[in-house]
């Protein structure tokens, strides 16, 4: 019994010094959850947008790490997705959605007050939007882990103070007829964050 408990010990080491082990998810790291984004897509073959979102956030201060973290990554997440006046008048279905992200989070917590900031991308997320009436439905989201540089993350994550989290993206949506003129308005999830060890 005592040699499979030593086992055990040793696979779990080695797999963590390998990053094979993961912290539970962290549920909205970023304080994403529920903010709004509304792009105005502009007339073009596949009509495109520009999104910009900021949000506010405390220091995570129970992460309680078994070990120093090999690696952080955030999954995006959308919690839905509304159109405005200047659509078609029977919203089409489906629209593939294409986006390029961009995550930089900061806060002032450096010595003497610095700046500290840690920037991901993911250049090829994709989702579908499918409708039925004025329903609209998010599925099919991939592609769309960010991986931060987790000796940047963390004391920002951990100390110092308020956060700042900016999102960028942008949006290229396809479907017949297109939405060039529409009014597109992405309510964020909160998406989670892992450590890797």
């Amino acid at each position: 019994m005592k040699r499979v408990a030593l086992l055990g010990s040793v696979l779990a080491l080695a797999f963590a010094g390998c990053g094979l082990i993961s912290s539970p998810p962290i549920n909205n790291p970023f304080g994403l959850d529920g903010l709004q984004t509304t792009i105005n897509l502009g007339p073009s073959a596949a009509a495109t947008g520009t999104a910009n979102v900021t949000a506010t956030f405390e220091d995570l201060t129970n992460l309680n790490l078994p070990a120093n973290p090999s690696g952080f990554s955030y999954n995006l997440a959308i919690s839905s997705v509304s159109f405005g006046t200047g659509c078609p008048a029977t919203t089409p279905s489906p629209i593939n959605v294409t986006m390029s992200a961009t995550l930089t989070v900061s806060d002032n917590g450096g010595a003497g007050g610095a700046q500290r900031s840690s920037t991901a991308s993911a250049n090829s997320v994709q989702f579908t939007l499918t409708s039925s009436g004025s329903q609209v439905t998010v599925g099919n989201l991939t592609n769309g882990t960010l991986n931060l540089n987790v000796g940047q993350i963390l004391p920002i994550l951990q100390n110092g103070g308020q956060n700042t989290a900016v999102l960028e993206a942008q949006i290229t949506t396809v479907s017949t007829p297109d939405l060039a003129g529409c009014a597109m308005t992405i309510t964020w999830g909160g998406g989670q964050g892992v450590l890797r060890f």
